[in-house]
């Protein structure tokens, strides 16, 4: 499949062993400054703080509820790689004044220059495929921080309709989540590009009528929506996969590596410094 461009969207990092005589200052800091909202929860993370200016955010959660009591504890930030380069001047302090700085986890993009109707999509870990209002959905909304989690959909549509920007062409766009089973340091994420065959297969179809009957219903129903991937018996997946894959396939695994690099230079360059391109040997 050509033409598909990788990108990075929402990320998440851990800031290791910070102090609260650093956070503290700085959350109050962010409230005066940029209006910041702060919050204290009794789930996840202790205390959390918005901060927001025109199209840039960042959240940041710091000391875990179940912590033991400390003088420093681990400190989040959660936001689009955009929203890095533009606060970095106080993103900085952060990275100054931790031990660590660890990728947690982030919404990996695969921009196809496909309309969403010729594409055929599959979970092949037995996660649900459904479609919501011209949405696919791998599992649950609450579930959407989970290592696997996917979304398809229109990002033509979506441009136009919510941010109202006209693009040539078509632009379907396959969002997973990419959570490693570690932590990965910063300056090590470059050696660490996603991979996510194992997990999904999308397919360019442009004849399906060519199908036999029996799985023309199905894969019909599976592209259209009008059949949830529960409901398509495990013999029949198999069947259907096998038929897919001789059409255009997106090589995930592939096609995350060859940009991988270029996606993640400058999350890497702001919170992790040098970046390392080689591994360590053990």
């Amino acid at each position: 499949m050509e033409g598909v461009k990788v990108s990075i969207d929402r990320i998440v990092v851990d800031f290791t062993n910070v102090y609260w005589s650093f956070f503290n200052p700085l959350r109050q800091w962010l409230c005066d400054y940029y209006n910041a909202a702060f919050y204290v929860k009794d789930k996840g993370f202790k205390y959390r703080v918005r901060v927001r200016e025109g199209k840039y955010w960042v959240y940041i959660s710091y000391q875990l509820v179940y912590a033991r009591m400390s003088r420093k504890h681990t400190l989040r930030i959660e936001c689009h790689p955009d929203s890095l380069v533009y606060f970095r001047s106080w993103l900085s302090q952060i990275v100054d004044n931790a031990e660590e700085v660890q990728f947690v986890r982030s919404d990996v993009a695969f921009d196809i220059p496909l309309p969403l109707a010729e594409l055929f999509v599959l979970s092949l870990t037995g996660r649900n495929m459904r479609k919501k209002l011209g949405t696919f959905y791998s599992n649950k909304r609450h579930q959407r921080q989970v290592a696997g989690y996917c979304r398809v959909y229109d990002k033509k549509q979506e441009l136009s309709q919510r941010h109202g920007v006209s693009i040539q062409g078509e632009l379907t766009r396959f969002e997973i989540v990419y959570k490693p089973d570690d932590k990965i340091p910063m300056n090590r994420l470059v050696q660490f590009p996603p991979q996510f065959n194992r997990l999904y297969l999308c397919s360019h179809v442009t004849e399906p009528e060519q199908l036999k009957p029996k799985h023309l219903q199905r894969v019909r129903g599976l592209m259209t929506g009008e059949l949830e991937q529960r409901e398509v018996t495990g013999y029949y997946r198999r069947e259907i996969e096998k038929i897919m894959r001789k059409s255009p396939t997106l090589d995930f695994d592939i096609t995350a590596a060859e940009q991988w690099e270029d996606v993640v230079t400058i999350p890497c360059s702001v919170l992790g410094g040098l970046i390392t391109k080689t591994a360590i040997a053990q």
